[in-house]
């Protein structure tokens, strides 16, 4: 059994990562989600802090046990920079009654 300690300093870099935990998951609820999604997408970008305010406040220890999720993230982000550098036209975009668009993109250069 892990001995609760009440002195240090790991208590901010645990509350830290507490609020901005809270935080993402107030917003990610459906009615915020849903009318506010600006909101909801800006808010969880606190992703990193939650992270590395969680490893502060947990230790070293955090970092071996999510390193592979890091890596795996790291690489999606880098794959998706790397994607989104390529260019497509719109050839041809079409308004349906029912309020939905349709867009014909060409195939990236």
């Amino acid at each position: 059994i892990i001995l609760w300690q009440t002195d240090g300093i790991a208590h901010c870099p645990g509350a830290v990562s507490l609020l901005a935990g809270l935080l993402m998951w107030l917003t990610s609820l459906s009615p915020v989600r849903r009318k506010r999604f600006e909101l909801f997408y800006y808010t969880h970008q606190l992703y990193a802090v939650f992270i590395i305010f969680a490893a502060l406040h947990v230790g070293i220890n955090l970092f071996y046990i999510i390193a592979g999720s890091v890596f795996l993230f790291i690489m999606d982000r880098f794959l998706r920079f790397w994607q989104s550098r390529t260019t497509v036209d719109v050839l041809s975009a079409k308004c349906f009654p029912c309020g939905a668009v349709e867009l014909t993109l060409s195939k990236p250069k």
